[in-house]
């Protein structure tokens, strides 16, 4: 699937932000907190710290890198829903984030 099939079902005003300052502070802010875990993760290879220790850090950093998605998501599917003019907006981004949620959820566990 190429970007014009991907992006043919969102609206054509998809340039526009669909978040609003606070919402693209937060997730940047979550952004460089996982940059920092990376650069821990990064020194604790250095250090050739214990493996177990390791991993777990590098869940963490998997889990808020879901997270982050998870608010993007979110936004777009909430700006998706009134753009496209139906009714009860968020109520069906949310279902959608809750099966969403769910999937990722089931997904991680199969590991």
């Amino acid at each position: 699937m190429n970007k014009t099939e991907s992006t043919a079902s969102f609206p054509k005003n998809q340039e526009s932000s669909y978040m609003t300052p606070k919402e693209r502070l937060s997730i940047q802010l979550r952004l460089n907190r996982i940059e920092g875990q990376v650069r821990g993760i990064r020194r604790q290879v250095e250090r050739d710290e214990y493996c177990d220790k390791i991993l777990n850090q590098l869940e963490a950093v998997h889990s808020a890198l879901n997270a982050v998605g998870v608010v993007l998501l979110s936004h777009h599917l909430k700006a998706y829903a009134a753009n496209t003019g139906l009714k009860n907006n968020d109520t069906i981004a949310d279902e959608m984030l809750l099966t969403l949620n769910i999937l990722v959820k089931k997904r991680d566990e199969g590991k």
